[in-house]
């Protein structure tokens, strides 16, 4: 009955547009009231649930994208990635990809991926002749590609939530697989540029421009090198590499580039305040959510299930993947991770499955619910920012997500993508 009263209404709240923390809020003390559980568990738990000096990170992380942002060192890495790859056919798409490839080093996030280079790139690809809608695709398709490649908030949060796992080869193991997802993604903007006869160019850039352009975008790039390296040396923790990254962003765009001035820092904290209290009061809710499926046994029932279908770690694995991608229409990231991350994690190690592959596995998997409705976020904000109707984006990124789904797959029984790197690194390291 607890958990039908649950489900009921966290149901009926999502249709209703509740925002996912209340409706998660909401549910649990509905549940609470039914099961006749002290009230006074909901504060307990939804503290609990923020109490760790993990977390300290996402503050900082999010503090070092929004100095960035404000310091106008998203440029750089567009310049940067054009350079590169702005001169395949579909070139604009192609820079927008990569831009995220290279925009992941600095804030992890997807919503900032997509708020920060698709207020650019998408204006861009319109006066190229792309449809609006198709340029919010490619941005909201590539701005998975940030929480995958280090550093990353979705690894952090799913190292603490799960335990057994370290941020550190976290942190490399995701670094294969956001690069097999920008070819990915590269591959279907190349085949719908020919089809749709979009943009080629041929004009060249100056030496003076590339040197220039590389010369600023090193000063960025050297960030995440900084992050990973300190966390798998020991030097310092996640946490104290969120909080190093912010100052070396504060350094490069208060002294170094002299983009930022003092007077606009009281925004960056403002909007850096703003941003990490949503995603505190989802950890507080999912928290609360998690102990009420905990004792009312559903980890148990979970298990078994599974294991009454199959002992093979291959078909597992890929019920796990659809019982995911289902759990991502529905919710978002982080309460997923918090809730599902320590359930699922259980049962692939009663399968064998390696815990580092499983984690970059799960994560990637949830990723790809930003962009699927009902509820996908990255859905919803990439329509504001692109300024397009929902039902064209949703159009427009289905063979977009179709191709992260098969790199998924490729991830999923293919653990060496995952494995070697943190094990080759770890292994140089620790000697």
């Amino acid at each position: 009955m607890t958990i039908l009263a649950l489900a009921v209404t966290f149901v009926v709240l999502t249709v209703l547009g509740m925002p996912i923390a209340f409706v998660i809020g909401s549910a649990c003390l509905v549940a609470l009231l039914i099961s006749g559980q002290s009230l006074t568990l909901l504060s307990h738990f939804m503290y609990i649930g923020v109490d760790s000096f993990v977390l300290v990170a996402v503050p900082m992380f999010v503090l070092t994208g929004e100095i960035m942002l404000k310091g106008r060192m998203t440029g750089a890495l567009t310049d940067f990635a054009d350079v590169i790859v702005g001169r395949i056919r579909g070139g604009m798409g192609h820079t927008n990809i990569a831009a995220s490839v290279f925009f992941a080093g600095i804030t992890g996030s997807a919503s900032a991926d997509t708020t920060a280079l698709g207020s650019v790139l998408i204006p861009t690809m319109a006066e190229k002749g792309y449809s609006r809608a198709y340029a919010t695709a490619v941005t909201i398709a590539s701005s998975v590609i940030g929480p995958i490649i280090p550093p990353s908030l979705t690894f952090v949060i799913y190292a603490m939530a799960v335990g057994g796992v370290s941020v550190g080869e976290l942190f490399l193991a995701g670094i294969i697989p956001g690069v097999l997802v920008a070819i990915a993604l590269m591959v279907m903007n190349y085949r719908i540029s020919l089809a749709r006869n979009y943009e080629k160019r041929t004009e060249r850039y100056s030496v003076g421009f590339v040197l220039t352009t590389v010369r600023r975008s090193l000063l960025v790039l050297v960030m995440p090198v900084l992050i990973v390296v300190g966390v798998l040396s020991g030097d310092f923790t996640a946490t104290e590499a969120a909080a190093v990254a912010s100052i070396y962003a504060l350094v490069i765009c208060m002294v170094v580039t002299r983009t930022l001035k003092f007077r606009e820092l009281p925004d960056v904290f403002f909007s850096t305040a703003k941003t990490s209290s949503i995603m505190f009061l989802l950890l507080a809710t999912s928290s609360v959510l998690s102990y009420i499926l905990a004792t009312q046994g559903v980890p148990t029932m979970i298990a078994n299930s599974f294991q009454a279908v199959t002992d093979n770690k291959y078909v597992f694995l890929m019920l796990m993947n659809i019982s995911l991608l289902m759990i991502g229409l529905v919710l978002d990231l982080f309460p997923a991770i918090i809730i599902f991350g320590p359930i699922f994690a259980g049962i692939a190690q009663s399968y064998g499955v390696d815990p580092v592959q499983f984690g970059v596995v799960f994560c990637v998997n949830l990723l790809i619910g930003l962009n699927t409705p009902p509820v996908g976020s990255g859905l919803f904000l990439g329509a504001a920012v692109g300024k397009v109707r929902l039902e064209d984006l949703i159009r427009e990124v289905r063979p977009f997500i179709l191709m992260e789904i098969v790199v998924l797959l490729i991830l999923t029984y293919v653990p060496f993508l995952t494995t070697t790197l943190p094990r080759t690194v770890m292994g140089f390291f620790d000697s």
